[in-house]
C-alpha cells in the first residue's frame, strides 16, 4: 500500500488525498494536518514538498464530513424504520356502524 500510495502522489493523480485522508483518518486527527504531513512524508520515504499539504487538509475535512453525515444518518435509523400497520378487514366490517373513510368526504344533496 505504501508503494501505492507514494506512486500516486509522484504523479499527482486525482483522488490520491482522499485515499490517503479515508485510509489515515485517524492519525490525521490526532497529529492535523502538518504532522501528518511530516509523518506521512517519513512513512513514504518521501519529500514532504510533494505532499500537498492544502489537498491534505480538504480531503481530512471531507473525510471528517463524510463521518458526521454517517452517523447522524445511522442515529436516525431506527426512528426511519417504518410502523408496521395490522390491517384487519374483518374488523373494519364486522361494526354494522362503520363506514369506510372514503364516505366522509361524499356529502348528500
Amino acid at each position: 500500500m505504501k508503494e501505492f500510495l507514494k506512486q500516486k502522489l509522484l504523479e499527482n493523480k486525482a483522488g490520491i488525498y482522499s485515499l490517503i485522508a479515508h485510509h489515515y483518518s485517524d492519525q490525521i486527527n490526532e497529529m492535523g494536518c502538518s504532522l501528518f504531513r511530516d509523518w506521512l512524508s517519513q512513512e513514504l520515504e518521501l519529500d514532504k514538498s510533494k505532499i500537498n499539504v492544502t489537498s491534505l487538509y480538504s480531503a481530512a475535512r471531507r473525510e471528517q464530513k463524510k463521518g458526521k453525515d454517517k452517523s447522524k444518518t445511522e442515529e436516525l435509523q431506527p426512528g426511519l424504520q417504518p410502523k408496521q400497520k395490522s390491517v384487519n378487514p374483518a374488523s373494519t366490517f364486522s361494526d354494522p356502524g362503520a363506514m369506510p373513510s372514503s364516505v366522509d368526504n361524499i356529502t348528500e344533496m
